[in-house]
């Protein structure tokens, strides 16, 4: 057996020499570290300060609404109304009211807690205001990011903090979500230091990152109520990375202990409501968390989706290098504190996944604090490669030359969106067309485009234009100089325009005006961002299209009706606008008919041609004609399709000498043209 002999040790002045060098050592590492997280706070800054101006979402409308709101509480010491919702949306509400500035922050302020979406889309003041809150979000977003990148230094070396950093600052999901006015992005940042700086900690670090991690704590749950979720999760990590003997057990215990003081004392200090009335507003808060947090309602009940939602949705939403570095963590994987900090950060995306997956409510953006720790881990993969692959004199330039290529394949893919980075979508998942057809799209992003075109149409400050339910609506008035109205009632002609959003068409939000069963319609414009059709701009003052033309006298432009269900015995309002294409001739007549799609029986009625309300009939001129047709008592209930034919002065029907356009379930007559099916019940 061959025994090591033990090293002599160096001389005093060696000793000191070499104690001299470590101290430079650590004083150059410190300073890298400090210039990793300058470097990345740039790189993160510059992509969430451009074009903040660019398209609005649903839920901003709200956010600078409720942010002014707050403003004003604070402003005039009516401290319980800094109380705006049960998320809460505290940091979100602090980060918006220093960007938007107190002049924007007055004149948005409304005179009650409930936010109208309405009065806030048609204040001059929030378009401004939005601009100037995004760029206050991207700063604090890549303050954070950069935060998270010297933690990560310390948690998993140079090579994983450069490696991971660039994949956190420029990962396209979260750069997506960080550049908006939301409660979202500051909570998947905020939760991400939390743990982070909790796993130094308790790692062997010092002080400060307790501090940090228990301030972070508190941020994020001023923030969104999932950061309940830290608080089990710290004290695992704790118990997982801490000491085994008793003296450090208890240590461990004093920093939970402190850790859980300094959140709370964040989270109090900074939301003014707890101040004056502490037990409401948690009544409030802890109420709208119950009803969020309702298993009966989360994914898992969904058959159509279940418990593979989550999984789909970090498939889409995460990028190829993601991939790449976590299959290279599973190969290369690290030993020590790294390995288990790893695995912690690895339950933290598990049982994260797992919380959201029996939540209430799902959305894509509800996992977004799993990805910047995906990111990291990542990272520390493709750090792991190197360090296997390369010889320690060479993994310098290798780190710097993969961070090279992880920007510029990250620039390709936010450039690929820009700025609708909502979009983003796997190219290895299959894109934006897999994610558009599998997961909810459309929250805004595209609508600015529909305002541009419309915008730029004659009179563009007169136009009336609908556009299905209420949330969009605003959106799109926010940007549009003429009006927009919820699309209700049968008649298309109420507008100029109509627009149908995606969101929509994936909500079964159709128009009532809409029954392309039977005549299809055309759109003047299609929206479409990477490839993917997102709204579609409809001209509809004659009401919905026809372009039918009987026997070369007549073409029937549109029609509109008075309801799409009638009960026997009323009577159904049928609007038609008609163009002559030369002088017609004495007895023209019309026949509406009702056929039922049940039994195919029909309920004619032969009326004539033009109403008191129509105009003159001559060639080159419109003329609006109304209808009443009378539903007779003893009709059947069910479904129906109205139809009209021209008759001649000798009760023959015109040809038609015009097709229109045809849905599926409308067979092609040679002197009938099938409206658009109603309800009789």
């Amino acid at each position: 057996m061959v025994r090591a002999e033990p090293l002599p040790s160096p001389p005093a002045s060696e000793a000191a020499l070499a104690a001299g060098m470590g101290g430079t050592v650590r004083s150059q590492t410190h300073w890298r570290k400090w210039a990793l997280a300058a470097l990345l706070f740039a790189l993160a800054l510059v992509p969430r300060v451009l074009d903040t101006d660019r398209f609005i979402t649903t839920d901003e409308l709200f956010w600078i609404g409720r942010s002014a709101n707050f403003a004003e509480a604070l402003a005039t010491g009516r401290l319980a109304l800094t109380f705006q919702s049960g998320h809460p949306g505290v940091t979100t509400m602090w980060t918006a009211m220093l960007g938007m500035g107190p002049e924007h922050a007055r004149a948005l302020a409304g005179g009650r807690r409930e936010i109208s979406r309405r009065e806030v889309s048609q204040n001059p003041a929030f378009l401004p205001a939005l601009s100037s809150a995004r760029r206050a979000f991207g700063v604090i977003t890549a303050a954070t990011i950069a935060l998270a990148g010297w933690l990560a230094w310390r948690l998993f070396g140079p090579g994983a903090a450069v490696l991971g950093g660039c994949l956190l600052a420029l990962d396209p999901f979260l750069l997506a979500h960080s550049r908006l006015a939301h409660v979202d992005a500051s909570l998947a940042l905020w939760m991400t230091v939390a743990v982070l700086a909790a796993l130094v900690r308790f790692g062997g670090g010092g002080l400060a990152t307790l501090a940090l991690a228990g301030l972070a704590t508190g941020l994020a749950l001023l923030s969104k109520a999932p950061a309940l979720f830290l608080l089990p999760f710290v004290p695992l990590t704790a118990a997982v990375l801490g000491r085994s003997t008793a003296l450090r057990r208890w240590r461990t215990l004093r920093d939970v202990a402190v850790w859980a003081g300094l959140a709370a004392l964040t989270y109090l200090a900074l939301w003014p409501a707890l101040w004056v009335a502490p037990g409401e507003t948690l009544g409030q808060l802890f109420g709208f968390v119950r009803d969020n947090a309702n298993p009966d309602h989360g994914v898992v009940a969904d058959v159509g989706v279940g418990t593979a939602y989550y999984p789909l949705v970090l498939a889409l939403r995460s990028t190829p290098l993601t991939w790449l570095g976590l299959g290279l963590l599973l190969v290369c994987r690290p030993i020590g504190q790294s390995a288990r900090a790893a695995i912690c950060l690895g339950l933290f995306v598990l049982g994260f996944g797992l919380a959201m997956t029996v939540s209430a409510k799902n959305a894509d953006r509800y996992l977004l604090p799993v990805f910047p720790a995906l990111d990291l881990l990542a990272g520390l993969g493709l750090a792991q490669a190197i360090r296997w692959l390369v010889s320690t004199a060479r993994r310098g330039p290798a780190t710097a030359a993969a961070a090279g290529a992880a920007l510029v394949l990250s620039w390709v893919w936010v450039g690929g969106t820009w700025p609708y980075l909502l979009t983003w979508a796997n190219p290895l998942a299959g894109g934006l067309p897999t994610a558009h057809a599998l997961v909810a799209s459309g929250w805004g992003e595209g609508l600015d485009q529909v305002a541009a075109y419309l915008n730029a149409r004659p009179n563009a400050a007169r136009l009336r234009v609908g556009l299905p339910g209420e949330i969009y609506t605003t959106v799109l008035g926010a940007q549009l100089r003429g009006q927009v109205a919820p699309a209700e009632g049968a008649d298309a002609a109420a507008y100029d325009y109509v627009v149908v959003y995606t969101r929509n068409v994936q909500l079964g939000e159709r128009p009532p005006f809409f029954d392309e069963r039977f005549l299809t319609w055309t759109p003047e414009a299609t929206i479409s961002l990477a490839n993917v059709e997102y709204a579609w701009i409809y001209r509809s003052g004659v009401g919905a299209p026809v372009g039918a033309a009987f026997g070369d006298l007549l073409e029937l432009e549109g029609y509109g009706l008075d309801a799409t269900t009638v009960r026997p015995g009323r009577r159904l309002e049928l609007r038609l606008r008609w163009r002559p294409l030369r002088p017609l001739p004495t007895g023209l007549s019309l026949a509406v008919e009702l056929r039922s799609l049940g039994s195919g029986a029909a309920i004619v009625q032969d009326l004539p041609l033009a109403s008191a309300d129509v105009g003159p009939f001559h060639p080159g001129g419109t003329a609006a004609a109304s209808y009443a047709i009378p539903i007779p008592g003893d009709t059947a209930l069910g479904p129906y399709a109205v139809a009209v034919r021209v008759l001649d002065a000798a009760r023959a029907p015109l040809a038609l000498t015009r097709v229109p356009p045809r849905g599926p379930a409308a067979a092609p007559e040679p002197d009938a043209v099938t409206l658009r099916g109603i309800l009789v019940r």
